[in-house]
């Protein structure tokens, strides 16, 4: 009879974590396909600006980039700066000088033009730009270098 109890209590707890474990596996997928979704419906709300190849500088006004991430072919970057009053604008540009190593390394600079909007509200807003023209080659890896910080750097796979 304890025999019987032993194998009887032994399968249970085995059922018992299967259950758990792939209950967890259902969750992660879930949550990444979540995200992907959210990035991909942002994308569409948001306008997509093309990343320019110049070294001309289009607005020197400051800005914290809190979250910058890739999805897919466009960089988000969630800004915040301080105004409200008038249309601030957002150009992403690089120079085309891509860094020798493995993988290689590309700055991209982002200028921020406030036309002198002297309000003091903290926006926070995300902003969207086409990585394509960053490509070196037709497929590969190039690491992203945010403004040229270390710190705000994003990987491109394409």
């Amino acid at each position: 009879m304890k025999k019987h109890t032993i194998i009887l209590a032994s399968v249970a707890t085995l059922m018992l974590a299967s259950a758990m474990l792939s209950s967890c596996k259902s969750r992660k997928t879930n949550t990444n396909v979540s995200d992907k979704n959210t990035e991909a419906a942002l994308s569409q709300k948001l306008e997509v600006k093309p990343i320019l190849l110049d070294t001309t500088h289009y607005g020197r006004d400051s800005f914290v980039a809190s979250n910058v991430r890739v999805s897919g072919d466009t960089l988000f970057i969630d800004a915040e700066y301080s105004g409200g009053c008038k249309e601030h604008v957002f150009t992403a540009r690089h120079h085309g000088n891509y860094m020798k190593s493995m993988p290689p390394q590309l700055n991209l600079f982002v200028d921020h033009q406030g036309n002198g909007d002297s309000c003091r509200e903290l926006v926070r807003r995300t902003i969207a730009f086409d990585l394509k023209s960053c490509r070196a080659g037709k497929s590969g890896t190039l690491i992203l270098l945010i403004n040229a910080d270390r710190s705000k750097k994003v990987t491109y796979i394409y």
